[in-house]
């Protein structure tokens, strides 16, 4: 699975597979305030392959991409729109985040989805410890984020 991120849109994207690469807030961009970005908390420009899935109904299930990370939730594109207040699955590598949807709006061939996680489940690839990473400064208080000590 490959990783990339960038600090800023239109950056030329920086590339990883399996380590954790260095990871930096992203910068709002005033030539396209999308709704994501007119708001005011820090983001991580990120590109993760994601399964979203809706709990109420599991068959409404499909691969998305997870744009962006912020304290005010995750930016995810999917192929369906879900309803606002709906609660789904983020599976991303071997992680999983729940939570409920705010918006999801068609934006050209996809539907441009925020989702307010509720609570997270790491796991222990590459992939996951940057996720960890990014949700460590982004949504530190998030129930599972907690690191336990290995007996």
């Amino acid at each position: 699975m490959i990783v990339t991120m960038w600090k800023e849109p239109g950056a030329h994207p920086r590339a990883s597979s399996g380590h954790c690469p260095s990871v930096k807030p992203g910068n709002r961009s005033a030539d396209h305030p999308s709704i994501m970005e007119r708001r005011s908390d820090e983001r991580y420009q990120v590109q993760f392959g994601a399964r979203v899935t809706a709990l109420g109904d599991r068959a409404r299930s499909a691969l998305g991409r997870v744009t962006n990370i912020s304290n005010s939730g995750i930016s995810v594109g999917l192929p369906f729109q879900l309803a606002a207040g709906e609660m789904v699955e983020i599976e991303i590598a071997d992680s999983t985040l729940y939570g409920h949807v705010i918006y999801s709006r068609p934006d050209e061939s996809l539907f441009h989805t925020g989702i307010e996680a509720n609570r997270v489940a790491l796991g222990a690839t590459g992939v996951s410890s940057v996720l960890r990473r990014i949700l460590t400064e982004t949504l530190p208080g998030i129930p599972g984020l907690e690191t336990t000590a290995v007996r």
